[in-house]
């Protein structure tokens, strides 16, 4: 059996990752990208990073990464440089480092000015059937469940844990929170949100922008930019603008 320090040694053999941008969910893309056999070579910056608490800022989430590699006999140090100082590398793999709409435009200045193509990901611990359809950009982190007949469209993340139903279609930049859950024939629309825990029935439809607070139990169909919540779930808001 191989150990920590030589599963390491052989990713820093196999696939690079560059990763566009930061999130706090920096870890679960790491794990992905170490799980499939790669490693991460460089993270691109678009815009400074929001203030954070120390432990949760980018810095300190690199600091961990770099020293689990050095406490598993890995010498590489992950590169982080400004957009305006990137260019392609040789055969490495682009993941985008944060969701939602707000990453559409660093989408189109990538790929008018370097055609970048960004693969989807999914980590070998999440149950992927072959007739889901999953599309370019994709985040799918460990213990999820994605069936037959189910579309997640493009730069959309399902994160730990979540289990959608057959024949639900997920549009492009959704992010779906741990644990969620989604019956059959559900639609999340464009840019919306699931929160940790949620539960949506049957043949509903989560309208763009919306967002599904943590918890809900949703029953019946969610307008564009509403805030539901509960249980049932019912709307606590109507957004009237960007959200924050």
């Amino acid at each position: 059996m191989l150990t920590v320090a030589q599963n390491v040694s052989e990713m820093e053999l196999s696939k690079p990752y560059v990763m566009f941008g930061v999130h706090p969910l920096f870890g679960d893309y790491v794990d992905a990208i170490h799980a499939c056999g790669g490693y991460l070579a460089r993270v691109v910056m678009n815009v400074p990073e929001p203030e954070r608490a120390p432990g949760k800022r980018f810095v300190d989430k690199l600091d961990r990464y770099q020293g689990w590699l050095a406490d598993n006999g890995s010498s590489h140090r992950v590169e982080v440089l400004w957009l305006d100082r990137y260019g392609p590398c040789g055969d490495e793999l682009p993941i985008l480092g944060f969701r939602g709409t707000k990453v559409l435009p660093l989408v189109d200045r990538l790929k008018e000015k370097f055609n970048l193509v960004f693969p989807p990901l999914a980590h070998p611990r999440a149950s992927v059937s072959p007739m889901a359809t999953l599309e370019e950009g994709v985040f799918i982190g460990a213990g999820s469940v994605i069936p037959p007949n189910t579309w997640v469209g493009p730069f959309s993340l399902i994160n730990r844990g979540v289990t959608l139903g057959h024949d639900v279609i997920v549009e492009r930049c959704v992010v779906v929170s741990p644990s969620a859950c989604t019956a059959s024939g559900v639609r999340l629309c464009e840019g919306s949100v699931v929160g940790i825990g949620a539960t949506i029935v049957d043949d509903v439809t989560i309208g763009s922008g919306a967002y599904v607070a943590g918890g809900a139990v949703v029953l019946q169909d969610v307008q564009p930019e509403t805030l539901v919540a509960g249980v049932p779930a019912v709307v606590k808001k109507v957004f009237s603008g960007d959200k924050a």
